[in-house]
């Protein structure tokens, strides 16, 4: 594709991506939707493997059945994590309103005109490579019998964090194009509740992981600044700070 012209300044468009929850029914041409996930094909993959798919989904059926087990997932949030204890500088209100948009947009994802699902296909030349007896040997010599071992320990934990370098370098270019566009959008992870379903939906195979579902529309509400801490109150130089 063709690179799309625009001159809304990249800086702005950062301060201003908000997650976007209350989203109009209009439909979104199919255009738009292939250009934001080209997009999403220009950020970064895990050992540059360029393994993505995803799966739009625009069908009111579709989305009926994703909203019966949204629900399912939703209701189990607000009985559990969203009465866990506030957060620091977290105000009483901010939860309140972050369920009552959340809410909302369970209640009404069967008129959301798109859902984009990131998934991210399995890297089978890596998969083969770390099963390799010769690589638990280079381990051992490269990381000595303890760090092989704990590298061998570890490895749902690596696999899940190089599908996410594949997975959310993707979503975020797609959130920034979405904003760029004047197009409402949202980063959501309602699957990881119940593993499988989702997935069943949408006929994803066992090989291909389902990373994000993102809500898309034009937006009821205004973009505006978001609200993130100081830079100083986040980094420690040199080696970790408390």
């Amino acid at each position: 594709m063709t690179i799309p012209a625009g001159d809304a300044p990249l800086f702005e468009i950062l301060h201003t991506c908000r997650a976007m929850r209350r989203l109009k029914p209009d439909p979104i041409p199919e255009q738009l939707l292939l250009q934001l996930v080209d997009a999403a094909l220009h950020g970064p993959s895990g050992s540059n493997a360029q393994n993505w798919r995803f799966v739009i989904v625009r069908d009111g059926e579709q989305k009926k059945k994703i909203q019966a087990l949204w629900r399912k997932t939703w209701n189990f949030y607000q009985e559990t994590l969203a009465k866990a204890e506030l957060r620091p500088g977290e105000k009483p209100e901010d939860r309140r309103k972050a369920t009552a948009t959340g809410t909302y947009m369970v209640e009404h994802i069967h008129e959301v005109p798109a859902l984009i699902c990131v998934c991210v296909a399995k890297d089978e030349a890596i998969a083969k490579a770390l099963a390799s007896p010769a690589t638990l040997v280079k381990a051992v010599q490269n990381f000595g019998l303890t760090g092989a071992i704990k590298l061998a320990a570890g490895g749902g934990r690596t696999r899940g964090l190089i599908d996410g370098s594949t997975a959310y370098p993707a979503v975020q270019n797609l959130l920034l194009a979405a904003r760029a566009l004047g197009l409402g959008a949202v980063l959501t992870t309602p699957h990881f509740f119940v593993p499988g379903q989702f997935e069943e939906v949408l006929g994803i195979p066992s090989t291909v992981t389902l990373a994000a579902v993102i809500p898309l529309g034009y937006p009821m509400g205004k973009f505006g600044p978001v609200k993130r801490p100081h830079p100083r109150e986040v980094v420690s130089w040199d080696h970790y700070a408390k």
